[in-house]
């Protein structure tokens, strides 16, 4: 099936044509359905049960009422529009999952240290990055991780090696090492932490002895 993608969301695209996008496996559907069609309009996809009724075959008079129905409207950002019960939507309530990562190293290699002893603490934050803003110098003492859910996140360790986090990925942060977090997008960031402490010990211990550049 060949579709128009010059007025389709981007993220619409990502979604569709990205082989971990959320709507990859509808896309590769509409490949083999010779009875779906889709159209974008308003940068959304349309798609359309054509001819046939998907249970078989209808008589002539209900085939003409049938055809060409809409069946779903997916967008980039919103929530996808079920208008009809159909095949196609049913893969949207199919459970999907996604392992994001199975490691025992921070982005920049390192081995991560022992779990510490003692009674954990567990800590989760939502941090929103404006955009051109930058966090000051700092390190973990605690193993973190998160997910970036919105823009672009780069982090600089203090001997200038780079990391970029793009939106969707995930992120396994340096323990013991200085660094810092900006953001240079173009948009804010929105990033999910979570912290595998301990009661009373900083999420972050901060440098102020180092200048920004």
């Amino acid at each position: 099936m060949q579709i128009d993608t010059t007025n389709m969301c981007s993220h619409l695209q990502r979604k569709l044509f990205e082989e971990n996008g959320e709507y990859h496996r509808i896309w590769l559907a509409l490949q083999d359905d010779p009875e779906l069609t889709a159209v974008v309009r308003s940068r959304q996809l349309h798609i359309y049960r054509n001819g046939k009724h998907p249970e078989g075959e209808l008589s002539t008079a209900e085939s003409k009422l049938y055809k060409a129905k809409k069946v779903l409207v997916l967008a980039g950002k919103s929530a996808p529009k079920i208008l009809r019960e159909d095949p196609i939507c049913e893969m949207l309530k199919q459970v999907e999952t996604t392992e994001l990562f199975r490691t025992s190293q921070s982005w920049d290699g390192a081995e991560l240290p022992d779990y510490p002893q003692g009674r954990p603490e567990l800590v989760a934050v939502k941090y929103v990055i404006p955009q051109g803003s930058k966090l000051g110098w700092h390190h973990h003492d605690a193993m973190n991780h998160g997910v970036l859910v919105q823009g672009e996140l780069t982090i600089v360790a203090v001997d200038g090696t780079e990391k970029i986090v793009h939106e969707g990925e995930a992120i396994v942060e340096m323990v013991g090492t200085v660094h810092h977090g900006e953001n240079r997008g173009s948009k804010p960031v929105v990033l999910y932490m979570f912290y595998l402490s301990q009661k009373g010990l900083p999420l972050s211990v901060p440098h102020p002895e180092i200048p920004m550049g």
